[in-house]
């Protein structure tokens, strides 16, 4: 018996596994634009051993996922790229936080059986379906299936946290696991958020000393702050070294939005909670602490109750994202999906109480409510897949339709300038990602994500994420780039003629368009020194 259930877990692991790889194919797993910039990174360290973003120009960090991009740079040096990498090994990462949650699961429903709160399983060790339940949840949630993909570090994050977060948790008893420390650092090599995730613990975790009214740390945790101080700080005094800050180029950016910030953020936040229904999936835990549960259970939830909300404050004080299905807040959303995996869990083990007719109701409730989730889910995802951008995004939230497509127009237009650049052509762009990765230029990203100059001495122009600074047209100017396709360039069925063309002329700089193959519109305009030859396009003096 206890072998079948085992196969049966397994079973319905794996189609866990199967549904989140076929949800992820509804965006046909692409890979967004942010995401090369990471890759230009990975390329330089696999090629030329340095980790910038400009070749022969000073280092500036100008990305927040260490782990990831030298990952992706170890498997690029062995001949794999990162546009499919980065794919795949997202959707392992997914996977294997899913693997986790049902781990969790499992350490959790034990103690309640343990306690006999649920009769029909007694067996501490043993495998339950229940433990299956919050990777389904995960699966049909749409924005874990969709960022499974995407290029981005989000799910090597969520998959340390949720170890870091599994391993603490379930040590109880007093016990502190130190694998933790090694889960909650690498979280934190991958995102700086994976800090928070530590110094919540250390909050938590004196939180319970003061309630036994122990005022010093055992031997045990401070060597758990140990390892973790130990795998970290070297990559902090490196950072220093090579960069010569403390945090990233990325956070004097992102930091800097104006009095609109916490107002965007927690729209964003209110968006998540209403888009995937979170307020439903948090009420079964409210319940089972009505009911009182098992120490175990209670201790799950404490820990829930810290992160939550400590860190949707985090994603409010950042100003949210700007891509859609909420990227920033997957991190805690497999707290979730156990959470209320375990509040129905509880309530179900009340309700077997009724008697034998009553000993199949959790499963269809679990079956009924998975349904009705999934039902909600594909309309979710229909919307997620209309084109909506900047000019009509839901307030500056663009959808990953509209995502896909300007990655897609940017590899092309990248592509055509990788052909036509030569190696001392400079270029001022926008979008720093996908058309500087294949195009191979150096570039300055307008943002100034990856410039020092605009990260620590320019005002904040917007409280878009990300977007907050932007390069002064004289300051891009003074870098005599060949071409300007910042805010300077057009897509569309003809060329463009633009009324400012005599001052970009006084400048040395003039309009130009051609036809590049693979846009979604023929012709693209954008601004070229008067004094270059780019490809067909010769210099034009005034």
């Amino acid at each position: 018996m206890r072998s079948l259930r085992t196969a049966l877990v397994a079973g319905l692991l794996a189609l866990a596994a199967a549904a989140l790889i076929a949800h992820a194919s509804v965006w046909k797993f692409f890979v967004t634009d942010d995401a090369f910039i990471s890759f230009v990174y990975s390329r330089h360290l696999a090629e030329h051993g340095q980790l910038v973003f400009n070749l022969g120009e000073k280092p500036v960090e100008g990305y927040t996922n260490f782990l990831w991009t030298v990952f992706l740079a170890g498997w690029m040096k062995l001949g794999w790229r990162p546009e499919s990498s980065s794919v795949v090994w997202g959707i392992v990462c997914a996977i294997g936080t899913m693997l986790v949650a049902a781990w969790w699961m499992r350490a959790l429903r034990s103690e309640l059986a343990a306690r006999r709160l649920l009769p029909a399983l007694r067996e501490a060790r043993e495998w339950s379906p229940w433990d299956a339940v919050p990777a389904l949840l995960l699966a049909a949630v749409p924005g874990y299936a969709c960022w499974a993909t995407g290029g981005l570090e989000t799910q090597m994050f969520t998959f340390f946290a949720t170890l870091g977060s599994a391993l603490y948790v379930s040590g109880g008893g007093g016990r502190i696991s130190r694998a933790s420390a090694i889960a909650f650092a690498l979280a934190a090599l991958t995102r700086p958020e994976g800090n928070l995730f530590f110094a919540l613990a250390g909050a938590h975790r004196l939180l319970g000393m003061l309630s036994q009214r122990r005022y010093l740390p055992s031997r045990d945790e401070w060597i758990w702050g140990a390892i973790f101080l130990a795998i970290v700080v070297p990559h902090l005094l490196w950072r220093h070294h090579y960069y010569g800050y403390w945090v990233p180029n990325t956070f004097y950016i992102k930091s800097s939005g104006g009095a609109g910030t916490w107002g965007r953020g927690f729209y964003y936040l209110w968006r998540f909670t209403d888009t995937f229904l979170v307020y439903l999936l948090l009420a079964p835990p409210l319940v089972a602490l009505w009911l009182r549960p098992a120490r175990g259970t209670l201790r799950f939830l404490g820990w829930a109750a810290i992160v939550l909300p400590v860190f949707c404050l985090y994603v409010a004080k950042v100003g949210g994202d700007f891509m859609g299905l909420f990227r920033f807040v997957m991190p805690v959303v497999p707290l979730i999906a156990i959470a209320c995996t375990l509040g129905v869990m509880t309530v179900a083990g009340r309700i077997t109480r009724g008697g034998e007719r009553l000993r199949f109701a959790p499963a269809a409730l679990v079956i009924a409510g998975l349904g009705a989730y999934v039902w909600h889910d594909v309309r979710v995802d229909r919307a997620s897949l209309v084109f909506i951008g900047p000019a009509s995004s839901d307030n500056g939230i663009d959808t990953p339709g509209y995502l896909r497509w300007y990655t897609e127009d940017r590899a092309a237009i990248g592509r055509w300038f990788g052909l036509v650049a030569k190696p001392d052509d400079y270029a001022v762009v926008g979008g720093a990602g996908a058309q500087v990765y294949y195009s191979d230029m150096r570039s300055l990203d307008a943002f100034g994500l990856s410039d020092e100059h605009i990260a620590h001495n320019v005002l904040p122009v917007s409280n878009r994420p990300g977007h907050e600074k932007y390069a002064p047209v004289d300051y891009q100017i003074a870098r005599r780039p060949t071409i300007i396709t910042s805010a300077y360039y057009h897509i569309g069925g003809a060329p463009l003629v633009r009324d400012d063309a005599p001052w970009w002329r006084e400048k040395g700089y003039h309009y130009v368009s051609v036809q590049i193959p693979g846009l979604s519109s023929p012709w693209y305009t954008f601004l070229k020194r008067t004094d270059r030859t780019l490809g067909p396009l010769g210099p034009d003096a005034p």
